[in-house]
């Protein structure tokens, strides 16, 4: 039985979340289920969840807004945001070669249109037949333009059996799934067949769709000259911002580990110490809780090429990003070695009760402009007449996601909806005040206010 594609998300979408990173266990079964995964005894590491990451609700509404009738996506990100899946050759450095449709009908599942080698080798081991319309080439291009006979199972690219011994369970259920999805949705030659076949059984051959990547727009075009392409940019910045449960969950995961992760490394540093030490570090503290390191700037210096010792009496910033899954934290404070910089704590400590007076008053309908405004007059009101942005920014699959390639978005308009996450980011932008500051944490937009989803805990730190 085929499900449709809200069923398919309702059924697979979310899993069973465990505790929090570097938490304990509420259960004797959660805290068995966390044992077998963690990295060391210390920090427990979630397991993956399955399920597609894109807010289906709102692709829906953005497409209906922008007339799209489908999303096509081949980047390796984008792929990963529709399906919950990455081919690792998406990661290699080759060109986009596997595709996800979504469209507007929301009775259809996600497609696929991928090489059979891809499937059969990197995804029929996740992928069931009936979770995507998976439409699968050999990537043959001989014929590739006009392919009467595409619907054959031998055209799939699959490892011989050399009959030595049984097949094991990973062989044939790999085996097994890839001629099941064959048989039911064809394997084709070429990847314009393949296309031309998946918009037909999906109703878009006369179609308006987006795509983020230029592969498919050649193959689409030249398959079904009735089909007008648009860029998937402006589409998916509009879409991002906009988090899933699934998304949700991810950042409640990334964005406590990374805030921990960077407070270890900052503590275990002692004057001469260097940056590069610290960066070092707080990737290596990143990785104990299940998170990537992505970036640590460091008293205003984001050049991993720099170092430089640190010395006591030194007042220096860190913004610190790492991602889980895909999705970012992103923590900054301001680290005092020994005693602090007089001026520079009560510049902190300012910026502090500014940053707490715009996290309370985060909610629906706020416009990014008014977060901005509140900040700054805040500031100004507490006795702060020093430059501070409180520029805000959606943070999830992209440090910034909210942004994208297409000129003219208007960001300061962007109105706060239940589910966003954003970062504030509050450095202090002038020089000559003998260190630098920042102020950092990822903020969830509620139904009627707001959530932190890490530690807002101490705004300084003094090792």
């Amino acid at each position: 039985m085929k499900l449709n594609r809200r069923e398919f998300m309702a059924g697979v979408g979310m899993a069973t979340a465990l505790p929090l990173v570097g938490c304990a266990a509420s259960s004797a079964s959660s805290a068995d289920s966390a044992k077998s995964s963690s990295f060391t005894d210390d920090f427990i590491v979630a397991p993956p969840l399955s399920g597609a990451r894109i807010n289906l609700a709102r692709a829906y509404k953005v497409m209906d807004m922008l007339n799209i009738d489908a999303l096509v996506l081949g980047q390796g990100v984008n792929f990963y945001y529709s399906t919950g899946h990455r081919p690792i050759t998406l990661t290699m450095g080759h060109g986009p070669n596997s595709f996800s449709i979504i469209t507007r009908q929301d009775n259809m599942p996600n497609g696929l249109v991928m090489p059979s080698f891809t499937y059969y080798y990197q995804l029929a081991d996740v992928i069931a037949p009936d979770d995507f319309s998976t439409y699968m080439y050999s990537g043959h291009r001989g014929t590739d333009k006009n392919d009467p006979s595409a619907n054959q199972t031998a055209n799939l690219m699959i490892f011989p059996d050399r009959h030595l011994t049984s097949l094991d369970e990973i062989e044939s259920s790999r085996e097994n799934r890839t001629r099941e999805t064959a048989k039911e949705y064809g394997a084709f030659v070429g990847s314009r067949a393949a296309f031309k076949k998946a918009f037909s059984d999906l109703g878009l051959t006369n179609a308006r769709i987006a795509t983020d990547n230029a592969a498919s727009w050649e193959l689409i075009s030249t398959a079904l000259p009735n089909v007008s392409i648009v860029d998937a940019d402006d589409a998916l910045r509009r879409i991002r911002p906009y988090k899933s449960d699934v998304e949700i969950e991810l950042m409640r995961r990334a964005a406590p580990a990374n805030a921990e992760a960077a407070i270890a490394a900052v503590k275990s540093i002692r004057a001469g110490a260097t940056y590069r030490d610290l960066r070092r570090i707080y990737y290596a503290e990143a990785a104990k809780r299940g998170n990537t390191g992505e970036f640590m700037v460091i008293d205003r210096v984001s050049a991993d090429l720099f170092d430089a010792p640190f010395r006591d009496g030194q007042s220096f910033l860190i913004d610190a990003v790492s991602h889980a899954d895909g999705y970012h934290g992103d923590y900054g404070r301001t680290v005092f070695i020994g005693e602090p910089n007089k001026e520079l704590a009560k510049i902190t400590k300012t910026i502090g009760m500014a940053w707490d007076e715009v996290r309370h008053a985060m909610k629906p309908g706020m416009k990014f402009s008014d977060i901005t405004a509140l900040g700054q007059s805040t500031l100004k009101k507490l006795g702060g007449d020093y430059r501070v942005s409180f520029s805000p920014h959606s943070v999830g699959l992209y440090h910034t996601d909210h942004v994208g390639k297409m000129p003219g978005a208007k960001y300061e308009n962007l109105v706060l909806e239940k589910g966003m996450i954003l970062s504030v980011d509050c450095p202090l932008l002038e020089a000559g005040i003998g260190g630098s500051a920042h102020l950092e944490d990822l903020t969830l937009i509620t139904a009627d206010g707001s959530e932190a989803i890490n530690n807002v805990g101490d705004q300084t730190i003094i090792i």
